[in-house]
């Protein structure tokens, strides 16, 4: 059985405690909306992982994301911004077993960056358990200006 989840219904809620949130992680929370409450958050029967698990690990794994739009895109073109929309097919083992990396990104950089993500994607692992195999799309917005500010935090901190 393969079913498809949105990211509205993977990555919604508040932040999690103890977790850096980067602008780039708290526009796609953003653009996610509301969270639900109540029988929402547990799964049905026919055993589809729990979105906050899904969540976590997303978000754990987000500054990868981050790194490949900085050290691969940024690095390239400056002025390189655009969505990004990971989409992961996860197994019940809790591997990946595709990725694909669709960009709104246009000029020098963005295969880098989408060749980066797809490849750390892939080594990226969930909960494992009798879970059906299911595809998850997570956003990802991000702009030159990010750079900027973590370039000037860094020379406020020194």
């Amino acid at each position: 059985m393969r079913r498809a989840r949105q990211a509205s219904d993977a990555l919604h809620g508040p932040p999690l405690p103890d977790t850096v949130m980067t602008p780039a992680i708290l526009i796609a929370l953003a653009l996610l909306g509301p969270a639900h409450s109540g029988a929402d958050s547990i799964p049905p029967s026919d055993s589809v992982r729990r979105e906050v698990e899904v969540r976590e690990t997303v978000l754990r794994h987000a500054p990868d994301v981050r790194r490949c739009y900085q050290d691969e895109g940024l690095r390239r073109n400056p002025e390189l911004s655009g969505k990004i929309d990971l989409e992961l097919t996860i197994l019940p083992t809790g591997t990946v077993d595709s990725v694909n990396v669709a960009t709104s990104f246009a000029g020098p950089g963005r295969h880098e960056v989408t060749t980066c993500v797809a490849s750390r994607a892939r080594n990226w692992r969930f909960d494992r358990g009798p879970y059906a195999v299911e595809t998850v799309v997570f956003p990802f917005v991000f702009t030159p200006e990010e750079r900027a500010r973590m370039d000037r935090m860094v020379t406020a901190a020194r």
